[in-house]
C-alpha cells in the first residue's frame, strides 16, 4: 500500500487529479511481465543484500530489512520516468538507507 498526503493543497482540481491517479480501482493490477521484473528485481536485491552480509560479516552496515521492496520500486518509477521522456529523476534519502539502496 501506498500512502500520500496532499489534502494540504488549496487547489481541489489538483487534489482530485491525485486522489484520481492513486485511488482507481485499477491502479495496482500489473501484467505478468510487470509482475515477472517485478519479482527479479526483488530477488536481485535481496540477494545483493545477502552477498553484502557474507562478504562483510563484521561491517557496520544497514540493510534493506523491511524494505526490500524499495530497489525495484525506484527501478519501476525510474523506467516509467524514462518511457515518459523524464529529463532528471532527484532522490532524496536518509543517509543511513542511502547506504542500503
Amino acid at each position: 500500500n501506498i500512502g500520500i498526503e496532499f489534502m494540504f493543497i488549496e487547489h481541489k482540481d489538483q487534489c482530485d487529479w491525485i486522489r484520481g491517479q492513486f485511488e482507481s480501482p485499477n491502479a495496482g493490477i500489473l501484467s505478468k511481465a510487470e509482475r515477472r521484473t517485478l519479482m527479479s528485481r526483488l530477488i536481485r536485491s535481496s540477494e545483493f543484500e545477502q552477498f553484502l552480509a557474507d562478504k562483510w560479516p563484521s561491517e557496520k552496515r544497514f540493510g534493506l530489512e523491511g524494505c526490500e521492496v524499495l530497489v525495484p520500486a525506484l527501478l519501476s518509477i525510474i523506467d516509467h520516468c524514462s518511457v515518459d521522456e523524464v529529463d532528471s529523476f532527484i532522490l532524496g534519502m536518509p543517509h543511513r538507507l542511502y547506504s542500503a539502496v
